[in-house]
């Protein structure tokens, strides 16, 4: 992967895609699971139900590719399509019912994670991790998406307005209600660190399914 991955820019990579060079693809899936993997769960569904909806987003992304124009960057352009696919399946899939379950496989190592971080602070920040997520879980979707991709993914407000089609007014009144809410369920502060961690046996099967899945349009 050293070689492709020393490709800077996106567009250069966009463009040697539709040009036939579908391998780089990969370098688009790793880029953007963890994000799109957060936005699945923020809408409460559950980790095989997320990673369903992550590959069909990148599958939906690469039969558009052509079509990109790169108004918007490519990550707003990927969460905006997993946005719909999220309130499509909330509106008439079979989650519209079900109650979410997270599901980490504890043996599984960490996609962001040094092996060389101190023990004691890497069990703190998963157990206040794991505090941050239920309390996110008792918050309603539309302030717990604003809330994620503001202040866990470091979006900014026009970002965030554009994938949510929301006004950037919208944006500061969703993230400031959710905070208030969020003070009620947390007596201290929160940690952002590792919120929903995707694992990277997670990301390497996503890649695999969604290249098979591709193999199969061409």
């Amino acid at each position: 992967m050293n070689e492709i991955t020393s490709i800077n820019s996106e567009h250069e990579i966009i463009a040697k895609i539709v040009a036939g060079e579908m391998a780089l693809f990969e370098v688009l899936i790793r880029r953007y699971n963890a994000l799109l993997y957060k936005i699945a769960r923020s809408y409460d569904f559950d980790h095989e139900q997320s990673k369903d909806l992550l590959q069909e987003t990148h599958i939906a992304a690469y039969q558009s590719l052509d079509k990109f124009e790169g108004r918007s960057s490519y990550k707003t352009w990927i969460a905006k399509i997993m946005v719909n696919k999220c309130l499509y399946k909330l509106s008439y899939g079979s989650n519209k019912y079900e109650t979410s379950h997270f599901i980490v496989d504890e043996k599984a190592e960490p996609m962001f994670t040094s092996k060389k971080e101190n023990t004691e602070k890497q069990v703190l920040n998963n157990e206040l991790s794991h505090i941050l997520e239920k309390s996110l879980e008792r918050i309603p979707v539309h302030y717990r998406t604003v809330f994620l991709l503001r202040e866990v993914e470091g979006l900014n407000v026009a970002e965030t307005a554009e994938m949510l089609n929301l006004t950037a007014v919208n944006v500061k009144v969703r993230l400031n209600r959710a905070k208030n809410l969020l003070q009620r369920e947390l007596e201290k502060y929160y940690s952002k660190a590792q919120l929903y961690d995707f694992n990277l046996i997670y990301c390497d099967s996503v890649v695999e399914n969604v290249f098979a899945a591709i193999r199969k349009i061409q």
